[in-house]
């Protein structure tokens, strides 16, 4: 039924009535430029409606159908002598121009649903970004600027020896030790790690098991004199990492690019007869990471994280690529230190590794969480990490 307002059969009916009153007495020449303009202003009319139609959206169409009349009974009719027809014509022109832009303009200015479409859309978004949290048996929660909780994940609050009602809404201070990187709480020693994306805090808790970590260097210059790289290793700084981490991140996402990353740490189980001096595990320790900063291709980012270990971030690499370099990293120790310093100290490469495929919401905190979930339930020195996917 829609089709008996396709302008070219209205058209059609105005043709067949302008040549039964076809009057030679007053006939009007029209210009073939006029002729010519007429027609393709028609066309494109007739091609809006189809257009229209195809999609499903008929509201624009009564007004077009009325417009395009407008616009080609007036020269018809003058070319016919019908004086009367053009007058009509005229009326149709104004009134489909009317109804076009009072459809148009009533609907830019009701964008209540495609705002609710946006904003359902973004909170699905949230939601699948903490089901991922959830996943992680790594205890985790996030703030915001005011360090109030949003949202903890159950292991969190198992963590801190508290029900989830008494979690969300507090204070992180008032549960974490926030002037300490080592939280001890009745569950246990926990390093405590915080990660900042927008107006999120990311929080999560490492289980200390052998021995606390080195602690962070002092912040007490300021960020313009930190260095970008540390001189030991090659590797980039932790302050860097914080900068650049975020951007590899929202790239990935924002171009639906793979990317995928590592953590890396090295510990030696030296025999009882060899006795290890901590300038000594420094010189070891460093070696080794100048040997992991060689292998790495010049897109990749190796950072040397405030706990002495590596975190790479390997952009557009697919997961099997970053199980291919972990796999060489693993190596490592074997080619870099002789066999009887490596039987003397038994140095052990612990790993883990995540990939995010570009296709969901993801941020740095969660990213980060990530990982470190993967290294926590990864074995040592075999080449038996966990990987973990974000979907």
């Amino acid at each position: 039924m829609r089709w008996l307002f396709f302008p070219p059969v209205i058209s059609f009916m105005f043709l067949m009535l302008s040549a039964l009153f076809h009057n030679r007495a007053a006939e009007v020449y029209v210009p073939e430029a006029v002729w010519g303009m007429t027609f393709a202003a028609y066309m494109c009319l007739c091609s809006l409606w189809l257009f229209f139609t195809m999609r499903g959206e008929d509201k624009y169409n009564q007004g077009i159908s009325i417009l395009t009349q407008g616009l080609l009974l007036p020269v018809m009719a003058m070319r016919f002598g019908v004086i009367f027809m053009s007058w009509i014509g005229l009326v149709f022109f104004l009134a489909g121009l009317i109804m076009v832009f009072f459809y148009a303009t009533r609907r830019g200015m009701s964008p209540q649903p495609l705002r609710r479409n946006a904003e359902t859309s973004e909170a699905g978004s949230y939601k699948r970004v903490d089901d991922l949290l959830e996943k992680l048996a790594l205890p985790a929660c996030y703030t915001d600027n005011n360090g109030t909780i949003t949202w903890a994940t159950s292991s969190f609050c198992a963590a801190v020896g508290r029900e989830p009602d008494g979690v969300t809404g507090r204070i992180i201070s008032d549960l974490l030790p926030m002037d300490s990187e080592e939280a001890i709480l009745e569950s246990g020693r926990w390093l405590l790690t915080q990660e900042k994306e927008g107006a999120r805090h990311y929080f999560s808790l490492r289980p200390i098991q052998d021995g606390k970590p080195p602690l962070a260097p002092a912040a007490d210059i300021s960020p313009e004199d930190r260095p970008i790289y540390d001189k030991a290793t090659g590797l980039y700084t932790d302050d860097y990492r914080k900068i650049r981490g975020p951007e590899e991140v929202s790239r990935a996402q924002r171009y639906k690019r793979p990317l995928s990353g590592l953590l890396i740490g090295l510990t030696f189980e030296p025999g009882n007869d060899v006795k290890l001096s901590n300038d000594q595990k420094i010189m070891l320790d460093n070696a080794f990471k100048s040997r992991v900063q060689a292998v790495l291709r010049t897109t990749d980012c190796g950072f040397l994280t405030s706990d002495g270990r590596i975190q790479v971030l390997l952009p557009e690499t697919p997961q099997t690529g970053a199980k291919t370099l972990l796999s060489r990293i693993i190596v490592l120790p074997q080619d870099l230190f002789e066999t009887n310093i490596r039987t003397a100290i038994n140095p052990r490469v612990k790993s883990g590794l995540f990939f995010y495929n570009g296709a969901s919401r993801m941020e740095y905190g969660i990213f980060s969480a990530a990982l470190e979930e993967s290294y926590v339930k990864s074995k040592e020195s075999g080449g038996e990490s966990l990987s973990t996917q974000a979907a």
